[in-house]
C-alpha cells in the first residue's frame, strides 16, 4: 500500500471526487465536498478507507492533501463554480495536516497562485484533530480565517464527541456524522441527544449539515428539524469532476445556473 501511494504521488494518480450538498432553504445545491481518491497502475480507484491510515502513519498524507487542495483550487478556477450556483467547496484536513505548522502558509500560497477568492473554500477539521494538535490547529485556523477561509467541524457524533469542541473551535458549520443520523432513527435516547445538540448549535448561529442521508424519510425528517444542508446518496454519490459538473448543471433551478445546458 505504501508503494501504491508513492506511485500515485509520483505519477499524479490522485483524483478528486465531489459530493453535492443540498440547501433545504434554497432548494438547490449550494456546495460540495471534495473527496480524495487514488488510482493504481491499472487505473482502478482505491477508496480512502484503504489508504488514508497508511498515508497518515508514514506522513505521505501531507503531500496527498496538498495535491488534492491544488486540484480543488484549479477546479474552482477553471470552472468558475459560482456559475453553477455553488458557493464553496469543502476540503478535508487530516489529523496530520492540522499538526503541520506550515499548513496555512502553503494553502494561502496555493490559493494566491490560482487567484482564488478564499470564500470559495471551506476546510473541514475533525474532533480528533482538534484534540491532538489544538495549539497548532488554532494558529493555522486563525491565519486562514484572517485570509477569508471558513471552517467546518466534521464527523460530529463520533469518537469523543461533545459540545466543547464546538465552543472551542471557531467553526461556522457542524456536520452530523452518518452514524449519528442512523442512531436518530434507531435509538430513542439518541434522538433526544441529537435534538438537544441541534438546538444548541442553532442557538450559537452555526449551520448544520446532515451527512449520510440515503432515504426520502431521512431527508424529510432532517428538513422538518430545520437542518440547513443535506449530503448523502439520497441526492448523489461522490462523482468525478466532469460527471459532477454535468449533474449540477442538470439538476439546479435554471435561475441558479448561468452556464448553458
Amino acid at each position: 500500500m505504501e508503494q501504491l501511494i508513492i506511485n500515485a504521488i509520483e505519477n499524479d494518480w490522485v483524483e478528486v471526487y465531489y459530493q453535492p450538498i443540498y440547501s433545504t432553504e434554497e432548494r438547490r445545491f449550494t456546495a460540495a465536498e471534495a473527496l480524495m481518491r487514488i488510482k493504481d497502475e491499472n487505473g482502478k480507484i482505491i477508496p480512502p478507507g484503504i489508504f488514508i491510515d497508511v498515508a497518515e502513519n508514514n506522513g505521505m498524507i501531507l503531500r496527498l492533501g496538498e495535491m488534492v487542495f491544488e486540484k480543488v483550487c484549479r477546479f474552482i478556477r477553471e470552472n468558475q463554480i459560482r456559475q453553477y450556483g455553488l458557493q464553496y467547496i469543502e476540503v478535508n484536513l487530516s489529523v496530520i495536516q492540522c499538526a503541520y505548522e506550515q499548513l496555512a502558509d502553503d494553502y494561502i500560497r496555493i490559493m494566491e497562485e490560482n487567484s482564488l477568492s478564499p470564500d470559495l473554500i471551506n476546510l473541514e477539521i475533525t474532533e480528533s484533530a482538534s484534540v491532538s494538535a489544538k495549539k497548532t490547529l488554532l494558529e493555522n485556523m486563525q491565519s486562514l480565517m484572517s485570509y477569508g477561509v471558513r471552517f467546518s467541524l466534521d464527523d460530529f457524533g463520533t469518537g469523543q464527541s461533545n459540545l466543547n469542541y464546538i465552543v472551542d473551535m471557531p467553526v461556522d458549520i457542524v456536520k452530523f456524522d452518518r452514524s449519528m443520523i442512523n442512531a436518530y432513527f434507531e435509538n430513542g435516547k439518541a434522538k433526544y441527544v441529537m435534538d438537544a445538540a441541534m438546538h444548541m448549535i442553532h442557538g450559537m448561529d452555526l449551520e448544520i449539515v446532515s451527512e449520510g442521508i440515503e432515504t426520502k424519510e431521512q431527508y424529510q425528517t432532517m428538513e422538518d428539524l430545520g437542518i440547513s444542508y443535506i449530503q448523502g446518496f439520497y441526492f448523489s454519490k461522490p462523482l468525478p469532476e466532469q460527471e459532477f459538473l454535468a449533474f449540477i448543471a442538470g439538476t439546479q433551478p435554471r435561475s441558479a445556473v448561468s452556464v448553458s445546458r
